[in-house]
């Protein structure tokens, strides 16, 4: 009676999950939270009345999500994938100028992600950025539209150039920037003897690029650390890349242009170029990055003298989404070189294993 009691209850009770948990959050977690900080800046688009560039990204996603559809209807993929290629149509919105032809824009997300889809069959992501695919295919059709450098060849010695633009009108200023500099220069800057200058509060808060995702670099910064704080995104490429280029700019840009050792315009390198919103999401992007630490350390520092040398001191308008491309092309290398370690390291580990087993040494004596 017993034993049909215990076979009973064995097969009743329901099997949990809660013994086993995710040590970092899932891709799908990862997503929502992209989506959702995303979304806070296409919030701050509408605020701002950004009304085309609102356009710009519901194309560009709509052009994905048909993709992401029709790939659905003929291969059957996994449906949890669209939602990576939702977010792949709002990137590539966010990246193109908000002057861009919308139903250019569509067609030009609808194709790049088809073609990717279909190169790709049996992966979710693919090992080169799509997003960046797109935009660089789009600058080739509509180069006009994209701005082009603020920076002139006469600026590239001076040592506080985002200053200069900035007072110029390049950077427009807000009404409220006068009472939150004093402020912070009051309370903050005052203990270690620095001084903001008026104009710098707007110039993180909103550069007014045609570009969307080049414009609120505080947003992106808060957004990283959201991202960062659950380890679902490793901060090691974003800041060592961040990091790598910063010193470089600082130390020998104007020595390049016949200025002083380090008197480079960090500000003006990290607040324009979408260095800081393709850093956090798309230099390591799914698929796209190194998987051991030395290979990311070494993926990020690479990248970064990459960045400095084709966006230099920044305002480039497609010079980050060239840098990602390149450090994709130089991931492959870096993940062939990580595969061979880790079956050298696997052949040693067997091996050892084998030397100590006794029926195997049994067989050698």
């Amino acid at each position: 009676m017993k034993n049909n009691d215990i076979e009973y209850k064995i097969k009743n009770t329901p099997v949990l999950m809660k013994p086993y948990f995710f040590s970092i959050p899932s891709i799908s977690a990862v997503s929502i939270k992209i989506l959702i900080l995303l979304g806070i800046q296409i919030l701050l688009l509408f605020l701002t009345k950004s009304y085309s560039a609102l356009f710009v990204i519901f194309s560009s996603t709509l052009g994905a999500t048909v993709a992401a559809l029709i790939n659905y209807a003929f291969q059957k993929v996994q449906p949890f994938t669209i939602m990576t290629v939702i977010i792949q149509g709002v990137l590539i919105g966010m990246l193109l100028p908000e002057t861009y032809p919308v139903i250019t824009v569509f067609f030009i997300a609808f194709s790049t992600l088809v073609i990717e889809k279909y190169l790709f069959v049996n992966c979710v992501n693919s090992w080169i950025n799509v997003v960046c695919i797109a935009v660089i295919i789009a600058y080739f059709i509509g180069q006009s539209f994209f701005p082009s450098f603020i920076v002139t060849n006469d600026l590239f010695p001076v040592k506080n150039a985002s200053l200069y633009l900035i007072q110029n009108g390049s950077f427009p200023t807000y009404s409220f920037d006068t009472s939150v500099t004093e402020f912070l220069n009051n309370s903050i800057f005052n203990w270690v003897k620095v001084t903001l200058p008026n104009g710098f509060v707007s110039f993180l808060w909103d550069t007014h690029s045609l570009i969307p995702a080049f414009r609120f670099n505080i947003i992106t910064l808060l957004s990283s650390i959201v991202l960062f704080s659950d380890g679902g995104i490793s901060p090691v490429i974003p800041g060592i890349f961040v990091g790598v280029y910063a010193v470089l700019v600082r130390l020998f840009f104007p020595v390049i242009n016949g200025g002083l050792f380090n008197t480079g315009d960090v500000i003006l390198a990290l607040g324009t170029s979408g260095t800081i919103f393709c850093s956090v999401f798309l230099l390591q992007w799914f698929g796209t990055h190194p998987i051991t630490l030395t290979g990311k350390i070494l993926f990020a520092v690479i990248s970064g003298i990459i960045a400095f040398l084709i966006v230099g001191c920044g305002t480039s308008p497609i010079g980050m989404i060239y840098t990602i491309v390149i450090s994709n092309l130089l991931n492959l290398l870096i993940r062939v070189v990580e595969e061979k370690n880790n079956v050298l390291r696997l052949s040693k580990l067997v091996n050892t294993e084998l030397a100590g087993t006794p029926e195997i040494n049994k067989d050698n004596e």
